[in-house]
């Protein structure tokens, strides 16, 4: 396979550039280009020149890779965004239209990367309407527990996803191949299409690693916290929890008797103030005809900040740079899923 040596120049690189190199002259001089003057029109021409020469020359490198490996597969991982809440579900719908279309020899692997970890919910007082109304009713996912100071809290079992709306395909590397996969419109569409990144083994790998196939024991887990768990009914344990604050009326004279239960909250306070703080739900939302070129935005469903490229105010579409896996992705939004950053 020849290369253009153009796509080298574009990049200011030598012909001899790794693929790190690449990935970090690409993403150094798109930032460039966000940042600095000129019209849209202009930075998005030369931010497609840049996102062509590193397409382009990440595919020849690693296929040059694999030749010297001996190898000669033509699959590829490549990274599509979900528009589904349940990913599960999205995986199962792409498997069915994969195998009605006899593509199975085409797609070799799909995944959405998620690990099951233990949530502790609020601490709940006695005398709080949030407690179950009759029973506390516990389950293989989910158990109520009973701390020290009386108060009351539920601990579950719940799935996390440290890459939510994305899904990876290990798939052959034919145009083809996406546009029958795109036509299908099940909800997601490949990460700077028809130009689509190419994601490394080793990339994944170390995305895999930061997640764990093991779930954990949940009483053993409130074992080790030294919760008592409670079941049945709820007047019977609330009844039994005493205070553990007693009042003291020389303290409280003295106006000091509330400083051991401040001190008691004050690491949960701020667990919820790092827990509610900087959301989308306390961000405004964005009107797109006040949007231009280079404004930073909040990616909603993505948690991430963003550098606007266009905005398409009668398609109400909004082209969207964002920094992903370390590398530069655009995406396309809906002005409701976009929030003022």
């Amino acid at each position: 396979m020849s290369i253009n040596t153009e796509y080298y120049k574009i990049l200011n690189l030598s012909e001899n550039a790794s693929i790190a190199e690449i990935e970090e002259s690409y993403e150094k001089l798109s930032d460039q280009v966000h940042a600095g003057k000129g019209s849209r029109e202009i930075k998005n021409i030369r931010l497609e020149q840049l996102r062509k020469a590193y397409s382009s020359l990440i595919e020849f490198k690693m296929e040059a890779e694999d030749e010297k490996l001996g190898l000669t597969s033509s699959f590829r991982w490549y990274v599509a965004r979900s528009y589904i809440a349940n990913e599960d579900k999205l995986i199962e719908s792409l498997w069915d239209k994969i195998r009605q279309h006899k593509m199975v020899d085409s797609v070799k692997e799909i995944v959405s990367f998620k690990e099951t970890v233990i949530d502790e919910g609020e601490e709940i007082f006695p005398d709080s309407a949030e407690l179950p109304k009759l029973a506390f009713k516990n389950s293989k996912t989910t158990i109520w527990v009973k701390l020290k100071n009386g108060n009351f809290r539920k601990i579950r079992l719940r799935v996390k996803r440290p890459f939510k709306c994305f899904i990876f395909f290990n798939m052959l590397n034919d145009l083809d191949v996406f546009v029958k996969i795109n036509s299908w419109a099940l909800g997601l569409s490949f990460l700077e299409f028809p130009n689509l990144k190419v994601i490394s083994e080793e990339e994944i790998k170390e995305m895999k690693g930061k997640v764990s196939d093991e779930i954990p024991d949940l009483n053993e887990y409130i074992g080790e916290k030294g919760y008592e768990i409670v079941s049945g009914s709820v007047s019977k344990h609330v009844n039994e929890s005493a205070s553990v604050y007693m009042r003291d009326e020389e303290d409280d004279e003295e106006g000091v008797h509330l400083i051991e239960k401040e001190e008691k909250f004050a690491g949960e306070v701020k667990e919820e103030e790092y827990s509610y703080g900087p959301t989308d739900r306390t961000r405004e939302n964005i009107v797109i005809e006040k949007l231009k070129a280079n404004d930073f935005v909040y990616v909603s469903e993505m948690g991430t900040k963003g550098v606007v490229l266009s905005v398409d105010v009668k398609q109400r579409i909004v082209t969207v740079n964002i920094n992903l896996f370390g590398r530069n992705q655009t995406i396309k939004c809906k002005p409701e899923q976009l929030k003022e950053f």
